[in-house]
């Protein structure tokens, strides 16, 4: 008897075992960091579905998600290789290279800016073209004047007389508290938020003939990270591209994935801006993901003309489409 127990327990045990080589033990997976440039939102959907459906473990990585308390920080710990990956905005990216920062786009997580400038519908203000003599509610970052300047002067109008008034990250609360005429928003979060709430705005897109297009958000990776883990970057990039297309294909569950894990986001704004946002990822691109070379030229030209930049740049050294799926 103890004979046959003793010959069936190694059957089973070589029965199991090689089930159990084929699944990954957390010990085997490579740990990375993917910081975030806020607190999460919609435009970071595609993260946590790839994390919630464990397509990041079945690439090999145990991946965590990062809140910075400063956004700034994160660029900079991408860009010394002490973090992975993170997530910041071409403006961002061609500043940090023109002061020698070694960070690179290595997707874009929507195609065209959707931003815009907006002010309550009462206030009279139907174009750029209202906006002299107006107070407007400043981040206190040095492109939003040459940003105003561009669509005003398109108008005819100076965009010295418009009065900066810093709020902090608190632009949009300003807007409809009545303390600022202007307001520059993200239409997929404060704008859909001024929708719930019954407020109504006029709003002056950024994306147009008057601005170069540019990316808002990116993804992005340091020079030494994808130098010395090629490998790490396309397996992240191919479970992320998963949940990215899998975002846009199916926004409410998508909502859903996000809201669990960030419990404290209100459900009904997340609902409905993901329904906004999912069409917009990748648009009219041929793939999510995919940054076209003049996007970067032209406005990393536009930044140096405007004195935004200590130096030019190498606008094809500032990202990559090398790690995105075919």
């Amino acid at each position: 008897m103890k004979k046959r127990l003793l010959f069936c327990f190694i059957a089973f045990a070589l029965l199991v075992m090689p089930l159990a080589a084929c699944s990954p033990k957390e010990s085997e997976l490579e740990s990375a960091v993917l910081s975030l440039d806020w607190v999460p939102n919609t435009n970071h959907t595609g993260f946590y579905v790839a994390l919630d459906k464990g397509w990041y473990e079945e690439e090999g990585i145990d991946l965590e998600i990062q809140i910075p308390s400063d956004p700034s920080a994160a660029l900079k710990q991408v860009g010394a290789g002490n973090t992975e990956f993170g997530v910041s905005f071409e403006e961002e990216v061609t500043v940090a290279r023109s002061n020698d920062i070694p960070v690179v786009s290595i997707a874009a997580i929507i195609q065209h800016n959707s931003s815009a400038f907006a002010a309550l519908a009462s206030s009279g203000i139907k174009s750029a073209a209202d906006f002299e003599g107006k107070t407007y509610a400043s981040y206190s970052l040095p492109i939003e004047a040459p940003i105003l300047e561009g669509l005003m002067a398109c108008e005819g109008a100076d965009a010295s007389k418009v009065e900066f008034v810093d709020v902090g990250f608190d632009a949009y609360p300003a807007l409809v508290g009545g303390q600022v005429d202007l307001a520059w928003i993200f239409l997929g979060w404060d704008g859909i938020q001024a929708q719930l709430d019954g407020v109504e705005l006029v709003t002056v897109p950024l994306y147009g003939d008057c601005l170069p297009d540019y990316y808002t958000p990116v993804i992005i990776s340091g020079e030494s990270t994808i130098a010395d883990n090629p490998d790490l970057v396309e397996r992240f990039m191919r479970a992320t591209a998963r949940g990215y297309e899998y975002a846009i294909e199916n926004p409410e569950e998508a909502a859903g994935i996000l809201l669990k894990y960030s419990p404290e986001t209100d459900t009904e704004l997340a609902k409905a801006s993901q329904a906004w946002l999912s069409p917009r990822y990748q648009d009219d691109a041929t793939s999510w993901g995919i940054q076209d070379p003049g996007k970067w030229s032209t406005f990393a030209d536009w930044m140096y003309d405007n004195g935004l930049l200590a130096k030019a740049i190498d606008p094809d050294a500032a990202f990559t489409n090398e790690f995105l799926p075919e």
